[in-house]
């Protein structure tokens, strides 16, 4: 006889929030739309390529995120509680098989993920370095807390920037479609 647990709504909406590819897909989305939006209202403004380039740094660690907690996530696990803690602290492996844990910001670690499903190239990581800054202080605050978090070269421009990361979002919106595809 086969056993079949039952979930409740409010379970069911939880792990589809978190594994799902939906939840985070649509919030990257929205978040570059909004990107999108705001840099084309005053493309002179030099504060407004901060507010860009940080809004693409969340989207494209959304959806790298996305990628790779739906990859993990297997329809056996029906409990919220324990998924929910093995999430805190889940590892995933780099393609140097360097341990990453999923609540990272460093959007190198992400896209350097073994099985994320699409090819980045070592510029683009280059550049993914400095979009992880805009995320974590050069989007909000004129310095960093850490000294050493100062660049010591310039950086490339922001159409490089710009271009870098609309390529990857493509990519990485791409696989959630062909991971999306798989699941129907």
């Amino acid at each position: 006889m086969a056993s079949i647990r039952i979930i409740n709504h409010e379970t069911w909406l939880y792990l589809r929030g978190i594994v799902g590819i939906d939840g985070w897909a649509n919030f990257a989305i929205a978040l570059k739309a909004y990107a999108d939006s705001r840099h084309n209202i005053s493309t002179e403004n030099p504060s407004q390529d901060l507010v860009y380039l940080m809004l693409m740094g969340y989207a494209l660690e959304d959806l790298a995120k996305c990628i790779i907690a739906y990859k993990a996530y297997t329809p056996a696990i029906t409990d919220v509680i324990p998924f929910e803690e093995k999430l805190k602290e889940f590892e995933f492996d780099r393609d140097d098989n360097k341990k990453c844990k999923l609540k990272t910001h460093d959007l190198e670690d992400l896209y350097r993920a073994r099985d994320l499903g699409l090819y980045v190239s070592n510029q683009e990581i280059d550049h993914l370095k400095i979009l992880s800054s805009y995320t974590l202080w050069r989007g909000r605050y004129p310095v960093p807390l850490d000294i050493a978090k100062m660049p010591s070269s310039p950086d490339p421009s922001f159409e490089d920037l710009s271009k870098t990361a609309t390529s990857i979002y493509e990519r990485a919106m791409a696989e959630v479609e062909r991971l999306r595809s798989l699941r129907s």
